[in-house]
């Protein structure tokens, strides 16, 4: 249930990025601004995030940014379906810390024939997220059932956004928003999954935080769909706004 929150701030948050980076609005000074074509280009736009990521985490009232670190989301519902587990989730008041301490690895740009495509690496070392649940949905043959209080630790995040679309009369029409995600450690824990029954409780939660790599490798097909479909929606509603020469100026 975390994973669709979690991604959910950085689609926003590159939005909000390149808007700025745009000269849409006016610039932080101390944002750097990239031309496409040069030379360092790649390297340059992966500066340029890295070196303002302090000035967004703070958030930005006045761009409708808020504060990612602690990101707070009052309500997310979030449906998901695997040969292990199929149901849905639905989370409220939660709370997603460590986002400041994300380091951009890479950024590859890749314009040819019209169509543009955006590959960004980034890691993060750890982050913590809690907040309310509430679950319906079917676990190997286990229904589960309840709400309460949820909370998940997890290290050695490494992700990769792959975002591509073709450009037509000045405007990029994104197509797909892949996220790979790789996750070193994950512990979970909730207050109750069968509606009061706590021995159940506690043993679920002792085969997911066991198995969890084999149970988010089944539901990843999935996951990814669905944030594809997410993303793609939300980064079109903003870039069908833009001009692309601004976005990203030519040299």
């Amino acid at each position: 249930m975390s994973f669709h929150s979690f991604s959910v701030v950085f689609a926003i948050t590159i939005t909000y990025l390149f808007v700025i980076v745009a000269g849409q609005l006016k610039l932080p000074a101390d944002v750097k601004t990239c031309k496409r074509g040069t030379d360092d280009y790649s390297s340059c736009l992966r500066l340029a995030i890295q070196e303002s990521w302090p000035i967004f985490v703070k958030g930005i009232p006045e761009l409708g940014l808020p504060v990612l670190d602690p990101y707070y989301d009052d309500y997310e519902m979030f449906e998901f379906g695997s040969n292990e587990i199929h149901g849905k989730v639905e989370n409220s008041n939660v709370y997603f810390y460590g986002l400041k301490n994300i380091k951009f690895l890479a950024v590859r740009p890749e314009y040819t024939d019209d169509q543009f495509k955006l590959e960004i690496d980034w890691s993060l070392p750890k982050c913590y997220i809690e907040g309310d649940y509430k679950i319906d949905a079917n676990f190997v043959n286990f229904k589960i059932g309840g709400k309460g209080y949820f909370n998940a630790s997890m290290e050695d995040l490494k992700i990769t956004w792959d975002i591509v679309g073709p450009v037509k009369n000045d405007r990029w029409i994104i197509e797909h928003f892949i996220p790979i995600i790789q996750i070193g450690k994950l512990k979970f824990w909730c207050s109750d999954l069968f509606n009061g029954n706590e021995e159940l409780t506690k043993s679920t939660i002792g085969f997911i935080n066991e198995f969890w790599p084999t149970i988010f490798r089944g539901m990843y097909p999935y996951i990814r769909t669905k944030l594809d479909e997410l993303f793609t929606d939300i980064l079109n509603s903003t870039f069908s706004k833009l001009s692309f020469n601004e976005v990203f100026p030519s040299a």
